[in-house]
């Protein structure tokens, strides 16, 4: 949508992904409903989620069905295990995409590395960390520093 399509700036791009992890639930569900909305109203909404969400449900309903019948198999354990490392440098490759605007911005990087350390490092919880920098965000945001 970003790179491809040019359908949406990468500005726009971070900050619907950005609030689409605030919310809860998936993200890329959350992204599909906002943009859906944006683009085609509420009807666009519930089109783009279920567009997005209803295949794939059944597909994985089925699969874990295939999965307690052959999880024995040690093929398949490590196939799972694969597609695990996949999913994992796929959430990798899209942290670094997010993250590349914050590398000219110090109190950004400041910030996301005091939340690295405290949830990390210091094991503080999210619901401590979060707000605290949220209310850091704004205030540096506010004062143009981000």
């Amino acid at each position: 949508m970003v790179e491809e399509r040019r359908w949406l700036t990468p500005a726009d791009f971070t900050e619907t992904i950005g609030l689409c992890q605030v919310l809860p639930g998936p993200n890329i569900g959350n992204a599909s409903i906002v943009l859906g909305k944006r683009w085609f109203g509420l009807r666009g909404a519930i089109v783009a989620f279920l567009g997005l969400m209803g295949l794939p449900y059944c597909w994985v309903l089925a699969i874990a069905l295939l999965y307690t019948e052959f999880s024995s198999i040690r093929i398949i354990h490590s196939i799972v295990t694969g597609v695990g490392a996949a999913g994992a440098g796929l959430f990798l490759a899209t942290a670094v995409k997010l993250g590349r605007p914050l590398a000219r911005k110090p109190a950004a990087l400041a910030l996301v590395a005091a939340c690295f350390v405290a949830v990390a490092l210091g094991r503080i919880s999210l619901l401590v960390v979060m707000p605290v920098a949220i209310a850091l965000g704004i205030l540096a945001a506010r004062k143009e520093l981000v």
